[in-house]
């Protein structure tokens, strides 16, 4: 080898790096990996946290909504229940039409609660098969004067006491009759449904649709005013323990049910059904189907004493006073207005309970007056006329006219209910004019008419025994 070629050492000796280039090339990388990996983390977890609030989101709305439904399918399912037994209620009277037209006011779909289209399906069903009653004199039309309470009391007046048992009825009577008329499948129907008024003062008769096998029949009772002869009876006039046993005041109970006050032998005054109307509405109430469309009785009532037992007569302001008068009318307005929701037709009994038929035209036109100034702004409107003691202003064959009819024509009287005097009730429809006979409920003629009422109670099974022998 030659001694002047040059040679490179095996090992040479690197050049040493900077801070700058170990730094570089050996810790930025890493750093820049790890940043990166920091940022894939927390965007890898903002997604994370991202799908999982969105997923809460989406769970809340989820349960929002379901609760939203939930809580609207509750008020349509509250609906419902309240049509249904709206529904029912017009359907046990037999109005069918109303029922259905309770059902389809229902705001939602109905076929999410099958319960309301099969009821329309049954109420269309049931008013198919009604049977329909369209002659008024097949109507019955029951009298009864205020009912007795205490027959011992009654049976006891040395003056009044064989009246009482010849003309009344007891209130245990009353019950059986309403049981017997049940079972025999009557329904109690009112005025307007046996007759029908066509606007221009024509009457012409009624339909009634009952199922097969029910018939119609009416319910009415005369005097409804309770007077002092049947109440009072030390002439105070008030009611006390010495009155006759019966009824003395017609009032509201503390749940707001037409009730009777009733003043007994020890003279506690007590509250219940005492006579006729709260008898017949528990009655009722117990068995819906005996009433057609709500429909209950006629009350008659005269004015002499007052109203129901209210003394708002002229000459009562003077020995009541002023205040105690008005009060007094005013409950008379406000259970007017109660019987006639609850299916009752009001009418007139005349003033002074007297026989229009064997007065004159001047006594005749005074009662009339006396009811139209005292007793009519307080009532209402009436237009129905009961004749008291029997009496009537002409036979059931000849035509009313005259000036006594002119009279009762005047007084806005439409409707005329006389007497069946021999137990079958008569109608008669003219153009301006309807008259009735009704047949009297009495100790009587349930022990010597009993005839009259075959078919519908046992007249003579019914009567109480504390009767004995009834007077004729």
């Amino acid at each position: 080898m030659d001694e002047h070629t040059s040679q490179k050492p095996v090992n040479p000796r690197r050049k040493k790096r900077s801070k700058a280039q170990i730094f570089k090339e050996t810790y930025l990388p890493v750093i820049i990996a790890g940043v990166s990996l920091v940022m894939i983390l927390i965007f890898i977890a903002g997604a994370i946290s991202k799908g999982i609030q969105n997923q809460k989101a989406a769970k809340e709305a989820s349960i929002q909504a379901s609760e939203s439904e939930a809580q609207a399918y509750a008020q349509l399912e509250e609906e419902a229940n309240r049509l249904i037994t709206g529904s029912q209620n017009f359907a046990a009277g037999y109005d069918y039409d109303r029922a259905i037209a309770v059902l389809d006011t229902f705001s939602g779909d109905m076929t999410q609660f099958p319960k309301l289209t099969e009821l329309k399906q049954q109420y269309t069903a049931a008013k198919s098969s009604l049977v329909a009653w369209n002659d008024p004199a097949q109507v019955t039309n029951l009298s009864f004067m205020p009912l007795m309470v205490d027959t011992n009391r009654a049976f006891r007046d040395d003056i009044y006491g064989e009246y009482y048992n010849r003309r009344y009825v007891t209130t245990g009577e009353f019950q059986k009759i309403l049981e017997q008329l049940y079972a025999n499948n009557y329904v109690l129907v009112g005025m307007d449904d046996v007759v029908s008024d066509n606007g221009g003062g024509a009457y012409t008769a009624g339909t009634v649709y009952l199922p097969e096998g029910k018939k119609p029949i009416m319910i009415t009772q005369v005097n409804v005013s309770y007077p002092y002869l049947l109440v009072d009876g030390n002439n105070d006039l008030r009611p006390d323990k010495d009155g006759d046993g019966f009824a003395s005041k017609l009032v509201l109970d503390e749940n707001g049910n037409l009730a009777c006050e009733y003043v007994d032998d020890q003279g506690q005054t007590l509250v219940g059904a005492y006579d006729l109307i709260p008898i017949l509405n528990a009655f009722v109430q117990e068995h819906p189907d005996f009433s057609y469309k709500g429909a209950k009785a006629t009350l008659a009532v005269s004015g002499y004493n007052g109203v129901f037992g209210y003394r708002i007569q002229a000459d009562a302001e003077k020995t009541s006073g002023t205040a105690l008068f008005e009060e007094e009318k005013a409950a008379v307005k406000d259970l007017a207005e109660t019987l006639r929701s609850e299916g009752y037709d009001l009418a007139c009994y005349t003033f002074e309970d007297i026989g229009y038929g064997e007065k004159d035209v001047s006594t005749v036109k005074t009662d009339l007056t006396n009811w139209t100034t005292e007793i009519a702004p307080v009532l209402g409107d009436v237009s129905i006329f009961v004749f008291a003691q029997s009496s009537d202003i002409a036979d059931k064959e000849s035509d009313y006219s005259g000036d006594k009819y002119t009279a009762l024509q005047n007084a806005g009287f439409r409707i005329f209910v006389g007497n069946a005097s021999d137990g079958k009730t008569w109608i008669s429809l003219k153009d301006s004019y309807v008259r009735q006979g009704r047949v009297q409920v009495s100790g009587t003629t349930m022990a010597y008419n009993s005839d009259w009422f075959t078919g519908m109670f046992d007249a003579k099974a019914i009567l109480d025994t504390s009767r004995g022998d009834v007077p004729q």
